[in-house]
């Protein structure tokens, strides 16, 4: 029987069992491999009551599985696969179902002129946004609010190249299947010897409400920049967002975001604080101000960490994805 199709059914017995991080398949041009994580999260929160639950508490456990492959072709080319995806449990109506939400499904080529992948990725963007986005918590809040500067999206082409001088391009087009959103984005990075990055960044996008309002599209452009050191232990980084937002059925407000990052590693230990602002001058919901601390212990493949955002927005304040409380949230997560 073929090799590669062993190791493929393989790969599709151990999804559901835990293993520990493993290459399942490997020859002189091809690797295939496994992995992901189980994480266990509580947190506390006025945030998480409403009309039909009064509890402070919420479940925010999940289970990532990620299978990535890699074929080399020759010495120019390397043909890349990923897919990644989340479980969540669902309580609604008293009844535990499981959520799914893909995170990553995409394929292309590194090669010797630069990297190209399409479909459902990181963003150029998040080239720079990644470094104030180190907390396991309360970090990288400010970029959610497009789909341009979100984490990910669907349906995108990137280019991206990094020089042997530390300069780092990226560029990037969403072209959403559903024409539901569209947008693009672009950054250039340069790294220091002594562990200072900088870099400057600039995405649009359009958001389209669909049937229940075909004339109305939610707009944005962002213009970002960023400095990160990293060094012995060390992780301090920031990050300035400017640009227009029309969100929520509200026009053209300007709006300015800061995000800021400053950690250090002993050990096993990694102790942190956070700043993260957002103010768009006509779309109050979308405010966010507050402080985080952390403490994270890191043992083999287990982290043990605690985080607690202290919010700074005043009553009646923000409010859009659960900004505007006071937070505790505790986890366990187990890598495989």
């Amino acid at each position: 029987m073929n090799m590669k199709f062993i190791a493929i059914v393989v790969a599709a017995a151990t999804v559901s069992i835990p293993v520990s991080a493993a290459t399942v398949y490997q020859d002189d041009n091809t690797v295939f491999n496994i992995g992901g994580r189980a994480e266990v999260r509580g947190n506390i929160s006025d945030a998480n009551k409403t009309a039909t639950n009064d509890s402070s508490y919420k479940d925010k456990s999940r289970v990532r599985l990620t299978v990535d492959g890699k074929q080399t072709y020759n010495s120019d080319i390397t043909f890349v696969g990923k897919y990644e995806f989340e479980l969540t449990e669902k309580t609604d109506g008293g009844s535990d179902d499981v959520a799914m939400n893909t995170r990553h499904l995409y394929a292309g080529a590194e090669t010797s002129f630069g990297d190209i992948f399409y479909g459902h990725q990181v963003n150029a963007v998040t080239y720079i946004t990644d470094w104030t986005d180190v907390a396991e918590t309360f970090s990288g809040y400010t970029n959610e609010y497009n789909v341009a500067t979100a984490d990910r999206a669907k349906n995108m082409l990137r280019y991206a190249t990094t020089t042997s001088y530390g300069l780092t391009f990226q560029v990037d087009g969403n072209f959403n299947s559903d024409s539901q959103s569209d947008g693009y984005g672009t950054i250039i990075a340069y790294e220091l010897p002594i562990g200072l990055e900088l870099g400057a960044g600039y995405a649009a996008s359009d958001q389209k409400y669909g049937a229940a309002l075909p004339n109305k599209t939610d707009s944005s452009d962002t213009y970002l920049l960023a400095a990160k050191y990293a060094n012995d232990g060390i992780w301090l980084a920031a990050m300035y967002q400017g640009g227009n937002i029309s969100a929520l059925g509200i026009s053209d407000s300007d709006f300015s975001a800061v995000d800021l990052y400053a950690g250090y590693s002993f050990g096993d230990n990694t102790v942190n604080m956070t700043y993260n602002y957002y103010s768009a001058d006509d779309i109050g919901a979308l405010d966010i101000d507050f402080i985080g601390i952390e403490y994270a212990r890191y043992m083999g493949s287990v982290a043990l960490f605690g985080s607690y955002k202290f919010n700074l927005l005043n009553e009646g304040e923000g409010g859009e994805g659960d900004n505007d409380e006071d937070e505790l949230q505790l986890g366990l997560r187990y890598g495989f």
